[in-house]
């Protein structure tokens, strides 16, 4: 990519501080699926469980005890409680062969069954049902980009459409405020503002060409632009490079000084509604994926949010997750803005792409977080704990679903895999259950969480933990695919006798270094065995020429 010096023209860059990368992984997804596409659409490979729970491996502070109550769901994202302390868990039907329903489990028994299953035709297989939350004697549920409430009889009534959910990231689950007002997190189509391949390795751009990001609020572009290879159909356009600007579809270039329209449905907002689905509009706006919300006991709402992945055309590296107290009409940042500093502020040390986009930013000093958590680690659902007898009331309970690896992050080591308390008023985060050996149970000797997904405490007062399952890398898919059966409802409750503060530590080992190092091993491998084969071939394809030269 190339800066041009002319300011009336659209431009495509590479920041200057961006060091020299070879392609990204999620890139060469995207590449390698459209190109591919033709052949892999044949390709369907079955990932089912079930797997093992062992909830002693899961380590508690002092007068604490995990349980398992549910095995065996399809990845499960969230989950809420009725007026009679039914749970309602939700499993997403995200890059999985399960279509989205509700479970509903007796949580003293663990007897559960299908209380609702989305139909075929609203099933968007590139989406995600993201959760439901009771509310007034109603179940109101989150489906890809649609609240929809279902009544009574069994039928779907939707009371909020067309919102901005059918990209990278979703609408995301609801729940009720004090104001008696649904309130959800809505996340941005892209990872930094611009569509490119590394968003097609979430498959979208092929179904939704025209989709992309929009703002909360009039937006002036500076007009950059960014060069990639064309993924679109038909397959073998890739020799084609076309150039895409920010707040756009694929393939559309932007110019200095155009105006972006605003809208009350912004990607990377907090929206709320009337429980009819009236009165739409943002509360907060420029966050990137504020994926869990709650309000605390007195009042005050909370998100967490995922921040920026290292891919695609714009990014930092070391951006940590975050945790805001939300303010009524402010601006976070997205998508010049990380944590609250410029994307080409000199903090970051490394990164692409982070020349600014917008000519005026409508703050330029957004709200930092509240706390921050180690970058790739996923903080999902959060709630806080209004039980005296459970302890540590008024402190925020956030599931880290953990990263994924080699995706969006190189580390040697997982971060993630675990739940956290959040200390608001001290802006301290403190581990709460964590696994024996830090990282998912599908890769290491243990059985204890594989993918937390979200924290919900229940009518009994304990600390129910939905564990989405196991997610395998896909090639066939372009990124990833979930593996059906290995989600689980787990149930964290007080014990007699003293309450410690933190669980033990785990035992910490550099699992995708190996994990890199045991595919690196296995490439060579391979290619060692094909050399070897071809070697004996032209062998024995020379002995024959010579038994045949001698007959």
């Amino acid at each position: 990519m190339t800066q041009t010096e002319q300011p009336q023209t659209p431009r495509t860059v590479e920041d200057e501080h961006a060091p020299i990368r070879a392609p990204m992984m999620d890139s060469l997804l995207g590449y390698l699926h459209a190109s591919a596409r033709p052949l892999l659409r044949h390709v369907k490979i079955t990932r089912e469980g079930p797997r093992g729970h062992d909830p002693s491996h899961i380590l508690l502070p002092q007068g604490y005890v995990a349980e398992v109550v549910v095995t065996g769901l399809d990845a499960p994202v969230h989950c809420t409680f009725d007026d009679a302390g039914l749970c309602y868990v939700s499993e997403s039907g995200h890059k999985i062969d399960s279509k989205p329903r509700i479970v509903k489990v007796d949580v003293a028994s663990g007897e559960h069954e299908t209380f609702f299953e989305l139909p075929d035709e609203r099933w968007i297989k590139t989406g995600a049902f993201t959760g439901a939350c009771w509310h007034d004697g109603s179940l109101y549920f989150m489906n890809t980009d649609t609240l929809s409430r279902l009544r009574a009889d069994g039928t779907i009534e939707d009371l909020v459409t067309d919102l901005p959910g059918r990209g990278d990231h979703m609408s995301n689950y609801p729940a009720p405020g004090p104001d008696g007002k649904l309130y959800f997190g809505q996340g941005t189509a892209t990872n930094a503002a611009v569509v490119g391949p590394d968003d097609y390795a979430y498959e979208w751009p092929r179904l939704f060409p025209d989709f992309h990001d929009r703002p909360g609020q009039d937006v002036t572009l500076v007009g950059l632009n960014f060069e990639a290879q064309d993924f679109r159909d038909p397959p073998g356009s890739l020799a084609k490079t076309v150039a895409t600007g920010a707040y756009v579809p694929f393939g559309t270039e932007t110019k200095p000084g155009q105006v972006i329209e605003g809208t009350n449905k912004p990607s990377g907002s907090i929206i709320r509604c009337n429980p009819d689905g009236s009165d739409v509009e943002w509360v907060a706006w420029g966050l990137r994926n504020p994926y869990g919300i709650s309000f605390d006991p007195d009042g005050r709402l909370f998100a967490t949010e995922h921040d920026l992945d290292e891919r695609g055309h714009r990014y930092v590296v070391g951006d940590l997750e975050d945790m805001y107290e939300i303010e009524q009409g402010r601006w976070y940042g997205w998508p010049d803005f990380a944590a609250g500093i410029r994307l080409d502020d000199p903090y970051w040390k490394a990164g692409r792409g982070r020349a600014p986009l917008l000519a005026e930013h409508p703050d330029p000093n957004p709200p930092k977080p509240l706390v921050q958590f180690q970058d790739h680690s996923g903080p999902n659902g959060l709630d806080f704990c209004r039980h005296p007898r459970f302890g540590l009331e008024g402190q925020a309970f956030v599931a880290l679903f953990g990263d994924i690896a080699p995706v969006t992050t190189r580390k040697a080591k997982p971060v993630g895999f675990k739940v956290v308390r959040v200390d608001v008023d001290r802006g301290e985060v403190v581990d709460f259950a964590v696994n024996k050996i830090a990282g998912p149970a599908s890769k290491l000797p243990h059985e204890g969480f594989e993918r937390p997904s979200h924290c919900q405490f229940g009518p009994d007062g304990a600390l129910y933990v939905v564990d989405w399952g196991e997610i395998e890398i896909a090639p066939e898919r372009g990124g990833i695919r979930m593996q059906k059966q290995t989600g689980t409802l787990w149930r964290i409750r007080r014990t007699e006798g003293p309450r410690g503060e933190r669980p033990p530590k785990p035992v910490v080992v550099p699992l995708h270094a190996l994990q890199f190092g045991a595919a690196a091993i296995g490439l060579v491998g391979v290619a060692g065995a094909a050399f070897a084969f071809a070697r004996r071939a032209r062998e024995r394809s020379h002995k024959k020429k010579r038994t045949w030269r001698r007959w």
